[in-house]
């Protein structure tokens, strides 16, 4: 088995597949599985393996990636759906996953300098505390098999002093070790309950800091500062829990505790403090949060170990090659979309700067690509969890129809949004108001004044008693539109043409020129 044949996979399954008695049942098995790259070898007397009659078994070894729940099925999927490809007569007899390798129990000793012989005892304390913490460190360090003990510890300075691997070698006179700040190992990694007793512990002094943090900050009496007694009190023994692997100066110890739940109150506190918005909202932004992170970890799960992972040096510059001709023309209808179907004024009759039409292209093309992730983030934990392949074409199938349908709302959304904006321009102008802009276009209540008797007007005649929505134009054409309801529902009837030489503009305030 190679890993160019397997490819990628994280998890291992042991199969014991029984096959038709027959040779040349058992020779096309074995060539199929062994094919796949799966390690294939017949049942040993030490497997304890009694087929049925007319039956031979074999173990095969099979990788798969994704979670291990579904781990043995993904791996029965993939041998029975060959097999029935292949009309092999076979039948798996039992799976089991190959756990991983248990971690070994090891120490790092770092190396550091040691305090010189003639320092005082203040500078003696203030090296101590600085070594505790891991400074003074020659960048040095040794790892060795096995919990922290002297003999190990003579062992380890034995042969840092024996081997010297480039630099300044290791002495004894100058030089000491020590070992990572940590909490001291209990002896029994695999004991259930100990781990139980542990992580409770954790969580409920957490929730105590978190409590206290909150306390402290919405409530308003000098009586709140009485909630900081519990993370006081709990600070040295918390601290000496995160030092318990090796000896340390108490100072060190209290700070350790102090920092851990000092951090733990003020996150609380902080929280509480910046809290102003209701529950219900609080719970959006939780659930907000909860979906940001499954769409993370199943982006995660879907291009990880991929054709995209491998490939990615090539798609990205092909994906982002487009962006800087179709974000400026997504720009470019919005606004034209904004001016000519609400407004009924040409697009070109008006100047937008061209960062404008980046800004107005980026809320839509954000919201398309968000929804696209989100279906491959759907797809990434259906990958995750092996989905069938029986209805894994389905499932694809399904995400890019799903893909295609938040692409087209995403589209029918901007062009609402859109819609509404130049609405809430035409209603504010009717009522007297300054127009709200939309992404460099800002129209503004102007009175128009013609400079003789009769001017040409396009859509006239042209209103002089009330005032009119003036964008900034471009050229020697003047638009205006007119915001009074007279002239119908037809919101591009309300546009007016007039050259630029023939009036005069002046703003415009209230619903009266």
């Amino acid at each position: 088995m190679t890993p160019e044949a397997l490819g990628p996979f994280n998890r291992r399954v042991r199969l014991v597949v029984e096959v038709r008695d027959d040779q040349d049942e058992r020779e096309l098995a074995e060539g199929l599985f062994a094919a796949q790259g799966w390690g294939v070898r017949a049942v040993r007397d030490g497997d304890a393996v009694t087929p049925d009659d007319g039956y031979t078994a074999f173990v095969v070894e099979i990788p798969v990636h994704g979670s291990r729940w579904t781990a043995r099925g993904a791996a029965v999927e993939r041998l029975t759906s060959l097999a029935d490809r292949r009309k092999v007569d076979v039948w798996v007899r039992e799976t089991k996953l190959v756990p991983r390798k248990s971690a070994v129990a090891h120490t790092t000793y770092h190396v550091h300098h040691k305090v010189p012989e003639g320092a005082g005892p203040l500078l003696r304390r203030l090296a101590e505390q600085w070594i505790a913490v891991g400074g003074w460190d020659v960048r040095h360090t040794l790892h060795l098999r096995g919990e922290q003990t002297e003999d190990q510890r003579e062992r380890a300075l034995a042969e840092l002093e024996a081997r010297n691997l480039g630099g300044r070698p290791f002495d004894r006179e100058v030089h000491d070790v020590r070992v990572a700040m940590g909490p001291a190992s209990n002896g029994t990694p695999g004991d259930p309950r100990r781990q139980a007793i542990t992580v409770a512990a954790t969580i409920a002094v957490a929730l105590v800091c978190l409590a206290c943090g909150i306390a402290l900050g919405v409530f308003a009496t000098p009586w709140r500062w009485a909630a900081l007694l519990a993370p006081a009190g709990l600070a040295w023994p918390v601290g000496a829990w995160l030092t318990s692997n090796a000896p340390r100066p108490w100072p060190v110890r209290l700070g350790c505790g102090a920092a851990f739940m000092g951090a733990l109150t003020c996150l609380g506190y902080f929280w509480a403090a910046s809290q102003e918005a209701s529950l219900s909202q609080q719970f959006v932004w939780l659930v907000i949060t909860l979906g940001i992170g499954f769409v993370a970890f199943g982006l995660w799960y879907a291009l990880s170990a991929s054709w995209f992972s491998r490939n990615v040096q090539w798609f990205l510059p092909v994906l982002a090659a487009p962006l800087p001709f179709v974000i400026p023309w997504v720009g470019a209808f919005l606004h034209a979309v904004y001016l000519e179907d609400m407004f009924g004024i040409p697009a070109d009759a008006v100047h937008v700067g061209f960062y404008w039409q980046y800004a107005v292209a980026l809320k839509p093309l954000g919201v398309a690509v968000v929804s696209v992730l989100t279906a491959l983030a759907v797809g990434g934990w259906a990958r995750h969890f092996n989905v069938a392949p029986s209805v894994g074409g389905f499932f694809r199938l399904m995400l890019v129809l799903a893909g295609l349908v938040a692409v087209l709302t995403t589209v029918t959304l901007s062009l609402d949004t859109t819609e509404k904006a130049a609405e809430r321009a035409m209603d504010a102008a009717a009522e007297g108001r300054r127009p709200p802009g939309y992404y460099g276009l800002q129209g503004d209540l102007v009175c128009v004044r013609p400079l003789s008797g009769r001017i040409p007007v396009i859509n006239g005649p042209l209103p002089t008693t009330r005032p009119l929505i003036s964008f900034q134009p471009s050229g020697d054409t003047l638009w205006l539109w007119d915001p009074s309801r007279s002239r119908g529902a037809d919101t591009t009837r309300h546009a007016l043409r007039v050259r630029a030489e023939d009036v005069t503009l002046s703003a415009a305030h209230g619903t009266h020129c």
